[in-house]
């Protein structure tokens, strides 16, 4: 039993790490090259909202391993 607690502990943990969101800011250069505002942008990466509007810019979000798969 110690070791299925461990293991699931272990999974759990490598989820969190694996699966949050990484979020990057986004440059008034990467605002303009966007053919639709930014504002109506509904587009998600697994359960993250991709464009979020965070500390009075825009942020470019995605989970952990979307960026390292993909960037």
């Amino acid at each position: 039993m110690k070791v299925l607690g461990a293991f699931i502990i272990l999974v759990a943990c490598l989820s969190y790490l694996v699966f949050k969101p990484v979020c990057r800011p986004l440059s008034d250069e990467d605002l303009a090259q966007f053919n639709v505002p930014i504002e109506q942008r509904t587009d998600r990466d697994l359960y993250v909202k991709v464009f979020q509007f965070r500390d009075g810019s825009w942020h470019h979000c995605k989970t952990w391993i979307s960026r390292q798969l993909f960037f």
